[in-house]
């Protein structure tokens, strides 16, 4: 939970974290140094740092990202042994089994999209659920409504995960075991390890040496845990819908893995709580140049901080205090400045909900009052004035 934080403010802070990812900057909590020490963990105390070029080529040697698609896979069974393979892809070397005395039913639902699979899950008659490890995968599992709670084993402890009240976190390189009840109802999500951890490296600069901990136990009811749930839920809405821009899914993905890294205390939460170390202007103006270059591309911050060669922190922080704005807020206006070129050289088909989708914009009304904003006139008059175009003017 983050400090000081009540539940009134779970849906401003959801939207701020979601800021993060779109143009906003982070926010990180803090806590006593005394804390802080006795949290943490001598496998990430003094990490190594990240090794990076001292001067990359400006805008080269860096490909933007490539957009995510979603894949999906929906499964019902009574057959444990069918519905192995399906979990063995997020947790291999998983054993499904029936509850004693009773027969299997399950429903399992699988969305992919990236490192990020949500999990949907119904348990009619109930089931167990255990592997020796989770291996490359870090899970967030709740509860869904009207589920009873589920009973699970962590570190040797037993816990519960009881909709809208506490979820539980499961790390890589540690074993699992959860007892399903009869018409038990439950959603994870999975992030593979490579990519938390990446994420981790890329807002700290330190690579951590060994799977970072969480502390298992998520309180939901309120601050830190509610905002959390919140992002979850809104994040898997709208990865579902068809119409998302691809350009937006990385961005999205981004925002989880910020949540995950920066909301639930773990063994390198000392690391986040750290001023971010200062940067050369001359970073700046990489970002700028890579941002300008791949604007209309699905890039994020990861891939703007790689190009600049500066960890994500102290590159918002070099950015803000040299431009006013967070690389994805210059990003953000670069985007508004190509989709005002697209409008004013439209062709007559041309719609201002065409060109929002084309360059990433997740609602035309929303680009409409950024645009608005920014320039001070509707998408729609800049529309209505567009240069006349070779078709217009009957150039063959």
């Amino acid at each position: 939970m983050l400090p000081g934080q009540g539940a009134g403010e779970t849906t401003r802070c959801t939207a701020e974290w979601l800021s993060f990812a779109i143009g906003g900057g982070c926010r990180f909590t803090r806590e006593s140094a005394a804390m802080t020490r006795a949290r943490s963990n001598p496998g990430l105390d003094q990490p190594p740092p990240i090794h990076r070029d001292p001067e990359p080529a400006r805008g080269a040697g860096h490909a933007a990202a490539p957009s995510l698609s979603v894949s999906r896979i929906h499964l019902s069974t009574s057959d444990p042994d069918e519905l192995s393979p399906a979990f063995a892809r997020l947790c291999p070397g998983v054993a499904l089994r029936p509850l004693e005395g009773t027969a299997f039913r399950c429903e399992l639902s699988i969305a992919t999209v990236g490192p990020v699979s949500f999990v949907t899950t119904d348990w009619a008659l109930g089931g167990r659920l255990d592997a020796a490890t989770l291996q490359d995968r870090y899970a967030l599992g709740l509860a869904r409504e009207g589920s009873r709670d589920t009973e699970v084993e962590v570190r040797s402890k037993r816990l519960s995960m009881t909709h809208g009240k506490r979820a539980i976190l499961f790390v890589p390189e540690r074993p699992v075991k959860i007892q399903m009840p009869a018409g038990g109802k439950r959603q994870s999500l999975t992030v593979l390890r490579s990519a938390l951890e990446a994420h981790f490296a890329m807002l700290t600069g330190h690579a951590p040496r060994e799977a970072i901990l969480f502390e298992p136990d998520v309180d939901l009811t309120g601050g830190g845990g509610a905002t959390l749930q919140g992002i979850v839920r809104l994040l898997r809405e709208e990865l579902a819908r068809p119409a998302l821009s691809p350009l937006v899914r990385p961005q999205f993905c981004d925002a989880l893995l910020t949540a995950l890294v920066t909301i639930p205390r773990h063994t390198g939460s000392h690391l986040l709580e750290l001023a971010p170390p200062r940067v050369a202007p001359a970073v700046v103006r990489r970002a700028e140049e890579y941002i300008a270059m791949h604007a209309r591309e699905a890039i994020t911050l990861a891939d703007v901080a790689a190009a600049a060669g500066a960890p994500a922190r102290s590159l918002q922080a070099a950015f803000r205090a040299a431009r006013g704005i967070t690389p994805m807020g210059f990003l953000k206006i670069r985007r508004l400045e190509l989709a005002r070129q697209m409008l004013l050289s439209a062709l007559p088909e041309t719609t201002v909900a065409g060109v929002a989708g084309a360059m990433g914009f997740r609602s035309a009304g929303r680009f409409s009052v950024d645009y608005r904003k920014h320039f001070r006139e509707s998408p729609s008059e800049t529309l209505s004035r567009r240069r006349p175009t070779g078709r217009s003017r009957g150039v063959r």
